[in-house]
Formats: structure tokens, sequence, C-alpha cells
């Protein structure tokens, strides 16, 4: 069940099709959002919690705020970010970023070109390529992956396929059959320390070097030229 944030909580109507057509005309329908996207609110029998789908064949394009849990079915070019304790789940493909506040998110579709942050679990049993996975919770990937996870627990199924790094607190499990090229660290408080001051210093690092690059119109023409 997912929620949504934004000036007008049920600006965005999601259209489904009446008719699938043939596979080879299929267009899916795009809608563009520049600010931020609302889903529609569906109530599920017997739940409480309102959910907010976007409905398989529907595309979005840009951010989307939520207060309420949500069911991805369609496609999303953007981030999603709830500030409340909504659960996300992705079942079609979403391209960007995932921080919920205290939720669960899971990936059962694809998901790429962004990190996830969830107060809660995440579970993978699609597929992400991208930044980093960072739970509160637990990390259970029993799907493909890429990149960095880290949480206090981490359990890899033995369907599961990645590589990458993974950072534990507690405890890390890797199933036989497991097909996983990755270092893994067992996190400190001192080596958490460490790798602020480090995260810090490179987007020090960062910064710098596009104010330079800014204030040398000469030089950046070469390099984009180059």
């Amino acid at each position: 069940m997912f929620k949504k944030q934004g000036p007008n909580m049920n600006s965005l109507k999601v259209e489904k099709e009446k008719e699938s057509p043939p596979a080879e005309n299929y267009q899916p329908k795009i809608y563009e959002k520049i600010a931020h996207t609302q889903a529609r609110d569906r109530v599920e029998p017997g739940q409480k919690k309102r959910v907010n789908a976007i409905v398989k064949g529907s595309r979005l394009a840009g951010d989307i705020n939520i207060t309420y849990d949500l069911e991805l079915d369609g496609e999303v070019e953007g981030n999603i970010t709830s500030t409340e304790d909504s659960n996300i789940i992705i079942k079609g493909n979403c391209r960007g970023s995932i921080n919920t506040r205290g939720g669960n998110v899971n990936i059962e579709g694809e998901m790429s070109n962004g990190d996830i942050f969830a107060g809660g679990d995440v579970k993978i049993s699609g597929k992400f390529s991208g930044g980093k996975v960072e739970a509160r919770g637990k990390i259970y990937v029993g799907g493909e992956f890429s990149g960095k996870l880290i949480s206090n627990e981490i359990e890899i199924g033995q369907e599961a396929r990645g590589k990458g790094e993974i950072f534990y607190k507690e405890f890390i499990s890797i199933a036989k059959g497991a097909k996983i090229e990755a270092n893994i660290t067992l996190l400190t408080e001192d080596q958490k320390e460490i790798k602020k001051i480090i995260k810090k210093a490179e987007d020090r690092k960062e910064t710098d070097q596009k104010k330079e690059l800014n204030s040398n119109p000469v030089e950046q023409l070469i390099l984009s030229r180059g």
C-alpha cells in the first residue's frame, strides 16, 4: 500500500487501455509532469491503507512524491520519494532513485540508474542495476543486482546473481548456488565514520572542480570538444 505527496494528491489521472492492441502495434501512453506527479489512489478490498497504482502500459516522466503506498506496473523515469512510511513495489520499470523514510521496497520488475534507500527492508527478486541499495532493516536478494548493498542484515538467496560491494553491520547469509562477485565488508563504527569523511572529501573535490571549470570558459570549450 503506497502513499504519495504533492500539492494536489489527485492531480494525475492514469488511464488504462480499454483493449490490448497487437504487440507489434502497441505504443504505451506517455504522461509527463515536470514537477511532482501523483498516481491514482486505489483502495484494496479488506485493507485500510490506500494504494497508488500506476498501471501497466502507462509511462511517467518526472519525479513522484507519495504519502500512500505505491504499486508500479508501468514505467517511470524519475525519482520516487516518500517522507512517510510508504511501501513501494516495482513490478514494471523504474529509471531513477527510490527513497522511503520508513517503508519497504520490493523490486519484482527492473530498476536502474538510481539508488534505493528504505527505512524498512528491501527485497530484490527482479533486477537492480544502479548505484546503491541501503536499508535500515534487511536486504534480501533473490534476483539480480549490480552495485552496493548496505544494511544491518543481508541475505543472498540461492538463485541470486550479482556483482559489486556488500557492506553489512550485523549478519550476512549467502545460500549455496548463488553466483556473487563482490567485496564483502563488515562495517564497524570507525569504518562508517571513515566512509563519511571520504564521501565529504569526494563531494568537496567534485564541487571545486566544477567551479574551476565554470570559471575558465576556454578550458570548458576544449574539454567539451575533446
